[in-house]
């Protein structure tokens, strides 16, 4: 039921015109002219509080397990929001399933037989990321997580193909602007993935993949505590007459 309907003060220049409404459900501000919405705070709530769900419902999950690998959650957030938009039943076409579209030979490499439930799907994916960020260790932050994500996307084999190549043409394997990037984006042109041991993949489109994925975590991390406050616990009152 609504808390409240009244007229934007926004469009006061507007106001004889019927439709202009603003109504906040559950949080919710929605203007029924614009066809739009934007989230508040719950009644009571400070707006710059911290609030326990953020992004999604899986918020929690996330954090948990990216924590305790020493990820950034929003970080990791970030690549399920590129992955998925936070669907758990998305598959793609390669087979990728889930919220971080964990492929079998990502699963395996960490230990993971199943991962088709939202938990057991981010449990795997933060694993493998967290597997992928030990492989390009050397590297410094940005470049590492760079790395990191083109891998995530394409595969870490393509990854190492356009090593090869940065090393061929005398740049740093470990750096990606200027150098890795410009590597990938080489792994799809034909005559160069003739000789390559894992052959064509489409490397402008990982570049884009990490770019944006990028932005996304600079976005969350500009907006986003880095650590959530834990769930509030609910206790069941106590049966009539036990009361203290």
């Amino acid at each position: 039921m609504p808390r409240e309907a009244a007229p934007l003060p926004s469009h006061a220049a507007r106001a004889r015109q019927p439709g202009h409404w603003s109504v906040i459900v559950d949080g919710w501000q929605i203007e029924l002219d614009q066809v739009a919405a934007r989230h508040l705070p719950p009644i009571g709530q400070a707006p710059g509080e911290p609030m326990p769900s953020l992004l999604s419902p899986y918020d929690q999950m996330i954090h948990r397990y990216a924590d305790a690998t020493g990820l950034d959650w929003r970080f990791v957030a970030a690549v399920i929001y590129e992955e998925s938009r936070f669907d758990p039943d998305s598959v793609s076409d390669a087979g990728a399933y889930g919220l971080m579209q964990v492929m079998p030979a990502a699963a395996r490499e960490v230990g993971e037989l199943s991962f088709r439930e939202p938990e057991a799907n981010i449990r795997t994916g933060v694993a493998y990321l967290h597997f992928l960020e030990r492989e390009y260790a050397a590297a410094r932050d940005h470049d590492r997580q760079s790395l990191m994500l083109a891998a995530y996307n394409m595969g870490p084999a393509h990854l190492q193909d356009a090593q090869t190549l940065a090393r061929r043409f005398g740049y740093d394997p470990l750096c990606w602007d200027g150098a890795m990037d410009v590597m990938v984006s080489l792994l799809e042109e034909p005559k160069i993935a003739a000789h390559l041991p894992t052959g064509y993949a489409r490397g402008r489109s990982v570049v884009d993949y990490v770019d944006r994925v990028l932005r996304r975590y600079a976005f969350y991390r500009r907006d986003l505590p880095a650590q959530l406050p834990a769930p509030a616990v609910q206790t069941a009152a106590a049966p009539a007459g036990q009361g203290g």
